[in-house]
């Protein structure tokens, strides 16, 4: 063959070369991305790229992860993307878009991973196409998330990396977060008090779980604890930061008309302050908790109970007034109207009422408030008047049955079980079945107001569940009620 056309030849191979390298459709090749997802993304921090690469099952379940939906960059990437929803245990392929640094990354709880809080940091990532890949099981074709959601879609654990904000936040407590962590304050809560259980208390959902809106707080001088809608908060003093709930609890919408609040159970969040208080022990109340002290109390002993010891109510309940004083040295310990109260030595904080103390004159009961008292304990004792030997309501019953049908009324997810009590009177032949028969009473009574049969139960108790002493009247009058108790 001659030289020119050798040289021919050799030339048009060179020239169709770079041709031959690309795919037969003209698409140009995409450069190749990591067979395996980094441990972590700090290598790409301060750049905006998207990576894909692939998480294998082992590495789901290492390393830490700061942030939710959003993560710091030295978040672990596989055990990211599970938190994230995107994949799975078994790993599978992801996209992580590079974004810039956030002043906070709140953790959660969810897919089986435990985020933890951070504040400020340099750089971040979120994943694309969202939860669906997760499901799928495989990449999917979505468009970039924008840079930082108003918040994340699942509320925080807690909301310490809120703190020192005024911000609103609306966010999803699924139901299982509603049984974890601890709870510091009522109403106003600690910034590192569990925000779903939190929600629970405050009675801002029901056990379902559900959306809510909080709202940031500075911190305050004392959080005091209570129990209600089954969940207990502990008391707490100064705290640097605090949130509350926003809109109507939706057990509070039946409330009562405007009064004294409960007493709480005793008076310790109150401890080194020089308040005065006045609240409303209802009968129940009376009948729990221990006493140290005669006349100035420990601020740790049992507020209501105090108060009958102290002669300013009978054991039927009624409204106190408190003044809190310094701790003392000592406190002596008497037996008198029925409660015995313990010595005690020195102690930091202490309590007594004001105005003339009296033994007060055996009395019907004082009812709790119906709506407040089942948000915060998840029962109450109704003293509902029936005729005598009879399971025919008094008219005098109608307050309170109207304050049960509100709280029913208020919330349509709340069922109620109705156990009718007695006192000892009698035989228990004879009151075991008219404790049913006046439970069923106040169930027909609900019905023909409107409430649905399937959210009310009914049972009797005869005498067989005392909560105070049969020998006296005043405890006879205790155990003569029904029971309102949350199915």
């Amino acid at each position: 063959m001659p030289r020119a056309v050798l040289s021919l030849l050799l030339w048009t191979l060179l020239a169709t070369a770079p041709a031959l390298a690309q795919p037969l459709d003209g698409t140009p090749k995409a450069p190749a991305a990591p067979s395996q997802c980094p441990d972590n993304m700090d290598a790409y921090a301060d750049s905006d790229e998207v990576l894909t690469c692939t998480c294998p099952a082992e590495q789901m379940g290492q390393g830490s992860v700061w942030g939710t939906d959003t993560y710091t960059a030295d978040s672990a990437t596989c055990r990211a993307a599970q938190h994230a929803g995107v994949l799975n245990r078994r790993g599978g392929t992801v996209a992580v878009e590079m974004q810039p640094g956030q002043p906070r990354y709140p953790g959660t709880t969810r897919n089986g991973v435990q985020s933890v809080n951070y504040g400020s940091y340099r750089a971040s990532y979120r994943f694309q196409g969202g939860a669906q890949q997760a499901r799928g099981g495989g990449p999917q074709a979505a468009a970039p998330a924008p840079a930082q959601a108003a918040a994340p879609s699942q509320c925080p654990d807690d909301m310490s990396a809120y703190a020192d904000s005024d911000e609103v936040l609306t966010c999803t407590c699924p139901a299982a977060q509603l049984g974890r962590g601890s709870v510091w304050g009522t109403d106003t809560y600690t910034a590192d008090s569990a925000t779903c259980r939190a929600a629970l208390h405050a009675g801002a959902l029901g056990r379902q779980g559900g959306t809510v809106t909080l709202e940031m707080l500075p911190g305050e001088g004392r959080y005091p604890g209570t129990t209600r809608n089954g969940v207990q908060s502990q008391n707490y003093g100064s705290y640097r930061a605090s949130y509350r709930f926003q809109g109507e609890p939706r057990r509070n919408q039946a409330a009562t008309p405007a009064g004294p609040q409960l007493c709480p159970d005793n008076m310790s969040s109150y401890a080194e302050s020089d308040e005065a208080v006045t609240c409303l022990c209802p009968g129940e109340a009376t009948l729990r908790g221990p006493v140290w002290g005669t006349d100035t109390y420990t601020a740790d002993s049992a507020t209501c109970r105090a108060a009958v010891h102290a002669g300013m109510i009978a054991q039927t309940g009624g409204s106190v007034s408190m003044q809190m004083l310094p701790g003392a040295p000592r406190y002596p310990g008497t037996t008198r109207n029925g409660v015995q109260s313990q010595n005690y030595g020195a102690y930091n904080a202490s309590f007594r009422f004001t105005g003339d103390p009296r033994a007060a004159k055996s009395a019907a009961p004082v009812q709790a408030p119906v709506a407040e008292t089942l948000q915060r304990t998840g029962q109450v004792q109704l003293y509902i008047t029936f005729r005598t030997n009879s399971a025919d309501l008094d008219i005098g019953a109608a307050p309170v049955l109207t304050q049960l049908r509100d709280a029913l009324a208020a919330d349509p997810a709340l069922r109620l079980r109705l156990i009718g009590h007695t006192d000892a009177t009698g035989s228990a032949a004879t009151n075991l079945p008219l404790s049913q028969r006046r439970a069923e009473s106040v169930r027909q009574w609900l019905i023909a107001s409107g409430i649905a049969a399937e959210r009310l139960a009914a049972e009797g108790k005869g005498p067989n569940e005392p909560i105070a002493d049969n020998a006296t009247e005043s405890g006879r009058s205790l155990n003569r009620r029904v029971q309102a108790a949350r199915l």
